[in-house]
């Protein structure tokens, strides 16, 4: 009976414990997805730069205010990992009043977002993966598959053809929250889900291969910015392109240890 009663208590033991491991409390986790102010040469489809007039610097300055206000205890931001060095030079020069924000949404979001919580640095956990299309085109001509990509430039052209309308009409802050909306993520998305997979032939997945390239790039950021969570945060800030966060925010939303806040609550 005495053994009895040892093991009843080890295994309340250990159900009490497992509750409470159960119970920890998640990181809240905000990704905000955004146009690039100013168009990457990187991107294949990209948007028009935003022209700073007095009244957009105002609205931006309405965003920072709204994130600043979600309280992250780190922002995380689209600059190479093994830039930090330089991305923290940056940083305390601008904190000295050394360096003028250029036209991106690293500086003039990330930076005065952290300026206003008094965050020490930003933290780059972005991962060049290689997105080349040359293969996928060739082999569109090989298979006589032109069709494909003119129909996947056709739908690229017109959806950023809408953002770039949106940018225009919208404050800065509605058009991050329709940026950031299930409908136009679901519409980044689709490109490489609907167009670019269906090029290819038999045996070879040209079409398929370019997507999966795109989606290990967005599980090296996801394990990027998991590298770099600490035991303290309670709340994360990630700034990035739009087109990585439908695959970051379905990342996120698998794991329990986060929870993921719509950008919409944030800025509305």
């Amino acid at each position: 009976m005495r053994h009895l009663g040892i093991l009843t208590g080890l295994l309340l033991l250990s159900s009490l414990t497992f509750g409470q491991v159960e119970k920890k409390e998640k990181i809240k986790i905000a990704l905000l997805g955004s146009f690039h102010f100013t168009p990457s040469t990187q991107d294949t489809y990209s948007t028009n730069a935003l022209k700073l007039t007095e009244q957009k610097q105002k609205e931006i300055e309405e965003v920072v205010l709204k994130l600043a206000g979600f309280n992250p205890d780190q922002i995380c931001i689209e600059m190479p990992v093994d830039k930090q060095e330089s991305i923290d030079r940056q940083y305390q020069r601008y904190l000295e009043g050394a360096y003028e924000l250029e036209l991106n949404e690293i500086d003039l979001l990330g930076f005065q977002t952290a300026k206003k919580l008094d965050l020490p640095r930003l933290t780059c956990v972005n991962y060049l993966g290689e997105f080349n299309t040359k293969p996928l085109e060739e082999a569109a001509k090989t298979y006589d598959q032109h069709h494909l990509l003119e129909e996947t430039n056709q739908y690229a052209q017109g959806f950023v053809g809408e953002m770039n309308e949106m940018e225009k009409s919208l404050s800065v802050s509605d058009n991050l929250i329709y940026l950031n909306s299930p409908n136009t993520l679901n519409k980044n998305l689709r490109l490489y889900t609907k167009y670019y997979t269906k090029v290819g032939s038999g045996s070879n997945y040209e079409g398929t291969e370019l997507v999966a390239g795109w989606y290990e790039t967005n599980l090296h950021i996801y394990t990027n910015i998991l590298r770099q969570v600490r035991s303290t945060d309670k709340a994360i800030l990630v700034i990035y392109g739009q087109g990585h966060i439908p695959l970051l925010k379905h990342f996120f939303e698998s794991n329990p240890d986060f929870e993921v806040v719509d950008i919409k609550s944030i800025l509305e």
